[in-house]
């Protein structure tokens, strides 16, 4: 087994122990979306430290696990946004803010004015600058 396949089963680990105060979190939902159906991901949110910690993970379902790695974003699905982008959890805000912004760049109006209205804590954009 590779080296590099060794260090990321153990980060897998490590993040499963995070499992139970994700869900105590989460209230055992999609921290982004707030659907409690299906199968819940811990997705750490980058830069992330060396060892996983909560304050770098969301608790996602899949549809927004998707939305999170990759490029998919369906607009009229995401205005959960609009609510999420306001929360006092760091990681939710980041993660919030890029998503909106990758909106906004596509074209998205509401995406753009909701970038306008929001306060972002220095921690938060001292994170996005990262």
């Amino acid at each position: 087994m590779s080296q590099g396949h060794e260090k990321h089963q153990q980060r897998l680990e490590q993040l499963s122990f995070l499992g139970k105060t994700l869900v105590r979190r989460s209230g055992a939902k999609c921290e982004l979306c707030s659907h409690a159906h299906g199968t819940l991901y811990s997705i750490e949110i980058p830069p992330v430290p060396e060892l996983p910690s909560e304050d770098h993970t969301l608790f996602l379902c899949e549809s927004c696990k998707d939305v999170v790695e990759t490029s998919k974003l369906n607009p009229q699905e995401m205005h959960y946004l609009e609510e999420v982008i306001w929360s006092d959890l760091p990681v939710l805000q980041v993660t919030a803010v890029r998503l909106c912004r990758r909106l906004r760049d596509k074209g998205e109006a509401w995406a753009a004015e909701l970038l306008d209205t929001v306060y972002l804590s220095p921690e938060v954009e001292e994170w996005l600058s990262s």
